[in-house]
């Protein structure tokens, strides 16, 4: 039982070595600055993902395998290169939108209430009376 916690704590710790020092491919500015530009194009559904994901990421109680997959996502969404280049018409952010509604998929166990409410704050700050938060949560319970 020892042996098992203390190769957990070896894991946990490296892992945030992993995460260290890679805050030039995810930062808290780039993911807003990405959101706030492009954010109209990714639609409200996959917008809402995003910040739920950002909203649980802040959880201390989060496990390091689901830090992970977030951390995946958000890094994806803002990467200026990726699958599908973004500046194309239509389709590029189709696979930004996939990615961080598949994330949210995995890890929505992990979302609690105040996430949920804080990622609708900002959606209705950014859209104002444009942003419905009952029919977006209706889209992503369908989605799960």
């Amino acid at each position: 039982m020892r042996i098992r916690k203390q190769k957990k704590e070896e894991t946990a710790g490296n892992l945030q070595q992993q995460i260290d020092g890679k805050e030039q491919y995810y930062s808290e500015e780039k993911f807003t600055e990405k959101l706030t530009k492009s954010g109209g194009k990714l639609g409200h559904k996959a917008m809402y993902a995003a910040l739920l994901l950002f909203e649980a990421l802040k959880s201390p109680k989060l496990p390091n395998k689901t830090r992970m997959t977030i951390l995946g996502a958000l890094g994806y969404l803002i990467l200026p290169v990726d699958v599908m280049p973004d500046f194309l018409p239509a389709v590029g952010l189709v696979d930004d939108a996939g990615l961080l509604i598949a994330a949210l998929v995995s890890v929505y166990n992990m979302v609690n209430d105040e996430m949920r409410r804080a990622a609708h704050q900002r959606m209705k700050k950014w859209f104002g009376e444009k942003y419905d938060a009952e029919l977006v949560d209706e889209e992503i319970n369908k989605s799960l």
